[in-house]
């Protein structure tokens, strides 16, 4: 009982108190997740006048049998496929910019103790190009930036992390910068790819058809007490179509930039790595 008041409780906090979006004041959240609310219901509004319309001038032709339960469950089956899959390339995403970030820091640490091995070696060129490959993949996320911008941008700081390398004769030392640089460009290669590919997109088009037959069936359903009748087409068709546009919308946890996007995976923790690689990129020159 405690442990339900408690996901009640926590569930109507981030509700209210949706995490804001880096970037993105909590008023600018709010909206976008506002936005999307007034679509859906603006639509789910025209579905309940409709049938409004349907029973006033006697156009009900639909009888609810067991087969219309069954086009209700076989909705149901599409769309709660869709959102398991949707969800679990979005929790990977969010590994995603903590790894980057991670890569990132490791780099210009690594860097930052060459002249420790090796005293006299000049690294301030190598900080900052590292530090410029952050503050680009950070516009790259933003949409700032095109994929082959970034690709060069990446092939360059590699190219001076390499020389970097050179600068202390240490094989390992070697590996581990040539091991970070791989795994920012695998790492970059897998967000292009989440961002330009949806998930089984036939089964999003049967998903919208099934729905689609569904509203309409509800709409053209014969109903005796028409308040009824509109209160549960209504909340059917609410709870179907925002599960259908909330799984788009989680199809690109990269939409930062979108302003229809309302559910991205943060980037804060990687704008603060950046911004902290920038001034130790700045310490060494000085």
């Amino acid at each position: 009982m405690v442990g339900s008041a408690r996901f009640i409780v926590n569930a109507v906090r981030h509700s209210l108190l949706p995490a804001r979006q880096p970037g993105v004041s909590r008023r600018q959240s709010w909206r976008r997740r506002l936005r999307l609310l007034l679509r859906v219901g603006s639509l789910v509004l025209a579905i309940g006048l409709s049938k409004l319309l349907v029973h006033h001038l006697g156009l009900e032709v639909i009888t609810i049998n067991p087969l219309f339960s069954a086009l209700v469950a076989s909705t149901v089956f599409l769309l709660g496929f869709l959102l398991n899959g949707v969800l679990s390339d979005f929790k990977e995403s969010e590994k995603l910019p903590a790894e980057i970030a991670t890569c990132l820091q490791t780099l210009q640490l690594e860097i930052a103790a060459i002249p420790l091995h090796q005293p006299g070696s000049d690294v301030g060129r190598h900080g900052r190009a590292v530090a410029e490959l952050g503050r680009e993949i950070l516009r790259w996320l933003h949409s700032d930036l095109s994929t082959e911008q970034l690709r060069l941008t990446h092939s360059r700081c590699h190219t001076v992390v390499v020389e970097a390398s050179t600068l202390h004769r240490s094989s390992t030392l070697q590996g581990r910068l040539m091991a970070e640089m791989a795994a920012l460009l695998r790492m970059i290669n897998r967000i292009d790819t989440i961002r330009e590919t949806r998930f089984v997109p036939l089964v999003y088009w049967l998903a919208l058809a099934s729905i689609t037959l569904l509203c309409g069936g509800l709409v053209f359903s014969v109903s005796e007490a028409i308040n009824e009748a509109f209160f549960f087409v209504c909340v059917i068709a609410f709870l179907l179509i925002f599960l259908l546009h909330l799984i788009d919308d989680l199809d690109n946890p990269f939409g930062n930039a979108d302003p229809d996007s309302s559910e991205d995976v943060s980037l804060a923790l990687l704008q603060t790595v950046v911004a902290e690689i920038e001034s130790r990129g700045d310490a060494l020159v000085s």
